[in-house]
């Protein structure tokens, strides 16, 4: 592979992180899909806190097979996770990945909040996504793949026009594009900070923490499931991170996983 500039410096990088969730950095100047790579990492054994990074992904994926539009300019990193912990816990990472990305967002000064379960936006638009890809067996968990999509000095320009309607990046909305690298490192710290949360069992705190930054609880939605739409007042968010939703009938549904649209949203399709 042939060392660019991107990966010398994101190599000599790595080399002055200091941080101990990171343990492995590989870094590739063009991939298909960090998550892919890093999957196939994991099943031939990889350690926790391996992670794959690239300037360019040709087929970035993002939840429900959705394409990731993947530009030069842009963050893509997907990281190996081998928490020790129950099954039944598991369905809390996507808001431990998802609080470390708005933290990080926020240490810019943006307002930043976050659409259940784990869509990152900045004033209304979609800033970063998250994909998590698990392996479990019996009762235990293998690993997660947990992949981080963050649009960072991209110009919209180069992304879909229909992606560039609800999308922006961090330097269009501070005026002036962010350090790649200085970025990187807030990001890890922040993820080191929330999944250490993780692995010592402080789920309600996660949970907690979630809520401050969310901008899904108190409004009236539209869930997409496996099974079916559902509509209702989103109103809270269980300890096993199942989003509460009471319908008109006065129901209450329990909702673990969905595409969730706003009603503004739905204004606007």
């Amino acid at each position: 592979m042939k060392e660019t500039k991107f990966i010398k410096k994101t190599v000599d990088f790595s080399k002055n992180l200091h941080i101990n969730l990171i343990k492995k950095l590989l870094v590739f100047d063009e991939v298909d899909s960090t998550n892919s790579t890093a999957k196939e990492l994991a099943q031939a054994g990889a350690e926790e806190g391996t992670v794959v990074i690239a300037r360019i992904q040709h087929h970035g994926r993002g939840r429900f097979d959705r394409i990731w539009q993947s530009p030069d300019g842009g963050v893509y990193l997907s990281i190996i996770l081998r928490p020790r912990i129950s099954t039944k816990k598991i369905s809390l990472l996507p808001f431990v990945a998802a609080l470390a990305v708005v933290k990080t967002i926020k240490l810019y000064g943006l307002h930043t909040t976050i659409k259940w379960p784990n869509d990152t936006q900045v004033n209304g638009k979609k800033i970063a996504g998250i994909l998590l890809e698990t392996e479990i067996k019996g009762d235990s968990i293998i690993y997660v793949v947990v992949g981080i999509g963050m649009n960072l000095n991209i110009d919209r320009k180069h992304l879909s026009p229909d992606i560039q309607s609800r999308s922006t990046s961090m330097s269009h909305e501070l005026g002036f594009p962010v350090d790649y690298h200085e970025f990187l490192r807030t990001f890890f710290v922040q993820l080191e900070k929330t999944y250490l949360l993780f692995v010592n069992h402080s789920f309600e705190k996660i949970i907690n923490e979630w809520k401050i930054h969310t901008d899904t609880l108190g409004k009236t939605i539209r869930v997409q499931t496996s099974t079916g739409m559902l509509q209702g007042l989103a109103f809270d968010i269980d300890l096993q991170g199942f989003l509460l939703l009471r319908t008109e009938s006065g129901e209450i549904k329990k909702i673990l996983s969905g595409d969730c649209l706003y009603m503004k949203e739905l204004d606007h399709t």
